[in-house]
């Protein structure tokens, strides 16, 4: 008789083999997980919006005086137009994003959720196969206390990569959040050589 999941040959009569029934196991024992510890939500701030686009900004300002001075005041309108929308559609979409992003913390997993509009993306990491858990910040970011809390997964590509891990952006008092994860989540002791 042989495993229904893996093709294991089985020595007693039965219709899974022990590492199946364990792993099985392990996703019930995973989806009963309830407890909610943290939730961590990317954060919106027009202030960090308007920083963030800054240069683009700049840019379409300057073009706005360039056709104004060289008296193509229609072209000018068009562009401060275009400008408009094109900056409005942006906060739009950075709004969405930040609203639909979030981060749970249970007893034994994190889970990571956005769902915007069409994206709806789900991905649950154990604690046991976490790889690390950091942060990044860009200046704009660092002058707000915000940043991007970046999970990062074993896997089976070497070393740390978000492939087998996630990234939320924009998190607010970010080095706090970090210290909140750490006492919820105990890396294995050969991630923290």
């Amino acid at each position: 008789m042989k495993c229904k999941i893996c093709g294991a040959e089985l020595k007693k009569e039965g219709d899974i083999c022990k590492e199946c029934y364990k792993k099985y196991q392990e996703e019930e024992e995973l989806k009963n997980d309830k407890n909610v510890r943290l939730k961590i939500k990317s954060a919106y701030k027009v202030e960090f919006e308007v920083k963030k686009y800054a240069e683009f900004d700049f840019f379409m300002i300057l073009m706005i005086i360039l056709f104004a001075f060289s008296k193509q005041f229609l072209s000018a309108l068009l562009v401060f137009v275009a400008f408009v929308v094109i900056e409005l559609v942006l906060f739009f979409f950075d709004k969405k994003f930040a609203i639909g992003t979030t981060v749970t913390l249970y007893d034994k997993k994190m889970v990571y959720r956005r769902n915007v509009f069409f994206i709806h993306r789900v991905k649950t990491v154990k604690y046991s196969d976490l790889s690390d858990v950091s942060y990044y910040q860009t200046r704009r970011q660092k002058k707000l206390g915000m940043g991007d809390l970046c999970v990062y997964a074993k896997g089976k590509i070497p070393g740390k990569t978000l492939l087998n891990g996630f990234q939320i952006k924009n998190v607010s008092d970010v080095a706090n959040v970090l210290q909140k994860i750490g006492e919820i989540v105990i890396l294995p002791e050969e991630n923290k050589k």
